[in-house]
């Protein structure tokens, strides 16, 4: 599953309260989990934080994935988006405004936001990142991972990637980006719904005839508060 931020069988019950896995067991078993996801949806809540401001935003919805072809966001109201993301192209669509946002961007390789981090195997990952693994701190029963940037184009623009996988179902809980501004994106995910049929508006996603597009993926760049 998280093949593009994927992404995404079971470990051991004892292993959690014993030392820590060597690292290379964890990309395995992390990329077979992903291997065997072929859809997901759940619900999830995005919480933003920005450097100069002390309030995050938070905001809530479904996320819909398959495989490595598209991942889907539905936010829920006052919320007015959805976020459909290729590994061709960006669309953020405001069903209310009746006006959308779409960014080609081509096939990418060495994204730090491919599918928001979802859809990618570790083992590709770590072409990018330097990965450092530990146990969280705050009893939700998942392994931390740590990812740095490798790369001078990654780092130019993020600090760091980090995971959190659960150690039952080796699928990720918890996904966070910070940018080099300080900017993050924590995005944590509810109960997974794994290999089950995903709803046809989403599976046949397109937007509305006549609806005006800017060429631009703003998302990133300025929330609505």
């Amino acid at each position: 599953m998280i093949r593009y931020l994927a992404a995404l069988l079971l470990l051991a019950p004892s292993l959690g309260a014993q030392a820590l896995p060597p690292l290379r067991e964890v990309v395995e078993r992390f990329d077979s989990a992903q291997a065997h996801v072929q859809t997901l949806q759940c619900p999830f809540t995005l919480t933003l934080r920005r450097a100069l401001l002390k309030t995050p935003s938070v905001t809530r919805g479904t996320m819909y994935l398959q495989g490595s072809d598209f991942a889907h966001f539905a936010f829920q109201p006052p919320e007015d988006l959805i976020l459909h993301l290729t590994p061709k192209a960006l669309i953020s669509y405001s069903p209310e405004a009746r006006e959308g946002e779409l960014m080609k961007i081509g096939i990418i390789k060495n994204s730090d936001r491919k599918f928001l981090g979802l859809g990618q195997k570790l083992s590709y990952l770590s072409d990018y990142f330097q990965i450092a693994l530990g146990e969280a701190k705050d009893g939700s029963n998942t392994w931390w991972l740590a990812l740095t940037p490798r790369t001078l184009s990654l780092r130019k623009r993020m600090q760091a990637l980090d995971l959190w996988v659960d150690k039952e179902t080796w699928l990720p809980r918890q996904i966070q980006w910070v940018e080099r501004s300080g900017d993050s994106w924590l995005l944590e995910l509810g109960s997974l719904r794994i290999n089950q049929p995903l709803p046809p508006a989403v599976l046949g996603f397109k937007l509305p005839e006549g609806i005006p597009l800017r060429s631009e993926f703003s998302f990133f760049a300025t929330r609505k508060k």
